[in-house]
């Protein structure tokens, strides 16, 4: 099980209108270090649908922007997103007890000074650190997603769920998939019985959430799937259990870029990504999460296969090249780098053949 006790690379989302300001402050924390920046945007109101899909653990924000002000913003940001804290940065300091009344981090004026941000980027470390230690074990268990959906209550003891039924287990991997908002039980229905009539649905929806919490129960599994409003829906709480894409995630954040220190740690990383995300069931509503990480599984691959190449290490280059273009077989840095590397260990024919088969793929596509 992956350990994420010592991770130190904190996820920044960056908001600002004025791009030159957006620019100067990712400078400043990529200066500072420790920081990996999910992303950044001039748009209020297209950063608060995009922040749920980054997850960083820290928002900064403007407060002085047009069509929607950073307050406001922030508000729709906690409820989609709470697990980010939120640092105000503005140019008036009339804004601060409203910012504080959201509950902010912090609040950063404007010019922004170097030796301010670093007592925000200190407080951040520090409260990460703290939540990191304190609320996460380094042993606590895991829900594999990747490939094969299976719980793992202790390293390497990998058990199955018991769904009743295949709607079962696409709600509970819905929740799961959802789990830092609220899912409305009108978009459960229109996933599960779209064409069953509202109130049998809502029954049969009901019959589900109760067979799920009972087998969670029976497995004495720690996560419950709590009701939230009257009528609202329903959110997974995991208390303690990790998901495997996120640690694999977070510590491929950790890593840093591969050395000779280090590449052997990469190698496993690369090893442990065992499959897509929800590969064997397959969701469509899943499809954007599952090709988000496999480019990301790619674009590491082929850095540690450079690495390889770049240090002699011939017979590995050419085993992560050839897992490359297995999972990635339009990947041209994959076919191009399995071919090279070939050559380079005098195999001129097996590069040849490569080169021929890597041609005819393109030419059917």
């Amino acid at each position: 099980m992956l350990s994420v006790v010592n991770m130190q690379m904190i996820r920044a989302y960056l908001i600002d209108d004025e791009p030159l300001a957006l620019l100067y402050l990712e400078s400043m924390l990529k200066d500072l270090g420790g920081f990996d920046i999910a992303g950044t945007c001039t748009n209020p109101v297209e950063a608060v649908r995009a922040v749920p899909e980054a997850r960083p653990d820290v928002v900064f924000l403007d407060i002085d922007m047009p069509e929607l002000d950073g307050l406001q913003a922030a508000e729709l940001i906690q409820e989609n997103w709470p697990a980010a804290d939120i640092v105000f940065i503005t140019a008036y300091n009339q804004y601060a007890v409203e910012a504080f009344e959201l509950n902010a981090m912090d609040y950063v004026l404007k010019p922004l000074q170097r030796s301010r941000l670093e007592k925000t980027a200190a407080k951040l470390k520090n409260r990460f650190r703290l939540r990191v230690e304190q609320l996460i074990p380094a042993e606590a268990p895991v829900i594999r997603c990747l490939n094969m959906l299976q719980y793992e209550r202790t390293e390497g003891a990998l058990e199955s769920f018991r769904w009743r039924t295949l709607k079962s287990e696409e709600l509970f991997c819905f929740l799961l998939h959802n789990r830092t908002g609220v899912v409305n039980k009108e978009t459960l229905i229109d996933m599960l019985f779209p064409d069953t009539e509202y109130k049998k649905a809502m029954t049969h929806l009901y019959t589900i959430i109760y067979q799920i919490r009972k087998m969670l129960e029976e497995l004495n599994i720690d996560i419950a799937i709590d009701k939230v409003g009257a009528q609202r829906g329903y959110k997974l709480d995991l208390k303690q259990v990790r998901i495997d894409s996120d640690l694999w995630q977070e510590e491929m954040l950790q890593l840093g870029k591969v050395n000779l220190h280090n590449y052997e740690r990469h190698q496993k990383l690369i090893d442990s990504y065992t499959g897509d995300y929800f590969g064997e069931q397959g969701y469509l509503w899943a499809e954007s999460e599952r090709h988000r990480l496999r480019l990301n599984w790619l674009h590491h691959a082929l850095q540690l296969a450079s690495f390889y190449a770049g240090s002699q290490m011939l017979t590995a280059a050419v085993a992560v090249y050839q897992r490359i273009v297995q999972l990635h077989p339009y990947s041209e840095e994959g076919h191009l780098g399995l071919i090279k590397t070939y050559e380079q260990i005098g195999d001129k024919l097996t590069a040849e053949e490569q080169r021929r088969a890597y041609q005819m793929m393109m030419e059917e596509a």
